[in-house]
């Protein structure tokens, strides 16, 4: 059919008409700049102290804020992200972060010792991990090393040995501190620990309760003698009660995180707070 002899409406539309019709696809990046939400956020977890029990250092955690997906916690995404060059990208944020809340925490007048940020185990063999943290230390004009530490995922014990044994020795020529999570859970072996020297250990939070089992506490205890015999400052995640802090202080363990589901006459403040909250935090020890 010729289309002189269709009727207005029967016309067929050109593509611009089509376009101009469809509905427009929403603009999540401007959409998330109007909310004024940031994209990324780093919250903290308190690492008391066992003797003390009082906030010794800072754990970072990175918050992605999504106009589609909502919060999304570092457990969510993190190990995807290790697979990709992303995970290097964000390895860089996490660590200015954390050199930002080390100044805020020195202007407050806090004593804490150090603040973390996770990195990707990638780093170890992709890059010049001594070069590559001297230079954000040299960019963020931080003069105090000694007080970031990077914490490595357990899937650091799969990447090649001696590069990993050289990245996390080329950090001690640097004074940054250096820390590996995960430590005991079932897809984490031990005796890499053996060749690479973390300065902290953090353990998988189903072994905190192990500490005071009738049945497991003399192994715990010689798992714990071990771990120290290595030269590893030992950080015990999800504490639950205050019997278990008294183990941990006795087995001279540096600190520990507790659990959301702490009881105990302990006053901790959220388990993932903003750093205005931690900024307010008391250093007084608390008793028992």
């Amino acid at each position: 059919m010729d289309k002189s002899e269709l009727l207005p409406e029967e016309m067929p539309l050109s593509a611009e008409e089509t376009e101009a019709d469809a509905p427009k696809k929403p603009n999540y990046l401007e959409m998330t700049i109007q909310s004024c939400v940031l994209p990324l956020e780093m919250r903290f977890s308190q690492i008391n102290g066992c003797y003390k029990k009082a906030p010794r250092a800072y754990r970072g955690a990175t918050f992605i804020n999504s106009i589609i997906e909502g919060v999304i916690p570092p457990e969510r995404y993190s190990y995807a992200a290790d697979e990709t060059d992303r995970g290097v990208r964000m390895s860089k944020w996490n660590v200015g972060e954390a050199i930002k809340a080390v100044k805020k925490f020195d202007e407050a007048g806090r004593n804490v010792e150090f603040v973390t940020a996770r990195v990707s185990p990638r780093l170890v063999h992709e890059v010049d991990l001594y070069g590559y943290v001297k230079a954000l230390l040299d960019e963020n004009e931080f003069a105090t090393p000694e007080k970031l530490c990077l914490e490595f995922p357990r899937s650091i014990f799969f990447e090649d040995a001696e590069k990993a044994r050289m990245a996390v020795l080329s950090m001690k020529l640097l004074k940054v501190k250096t820390l590996i999570t995960g430590v005991g859970e079932n897809d984490s072996p031990i005796t890499p620990l053996f060749n690479l020297p973390f300065d902290f250990v953090m353990l998988a939070p189903w072994m905190a309760p192990l500490t005071i089992d009738r049945s497991k506490r003399n192994a715990m205890e010689s798992f714990l003698a071990f771990l120290r015999g290595l030269g590893c400052e030992i950080i015990a995640e999800g504490v639950k009660n205050d019997e278990q802090i008294k183990t941990l202080s006795r087995a001279d363990c540096y600190g520990y995180i507790p659990s959301v589901s702490y009881s105990g006459e302990v006053q901790h403040g959220r388990l993932r707070m903003p750093l205005d909250e931690a900024l307010l935090q008391s250093e007084e020890e608390d008793e028992f």
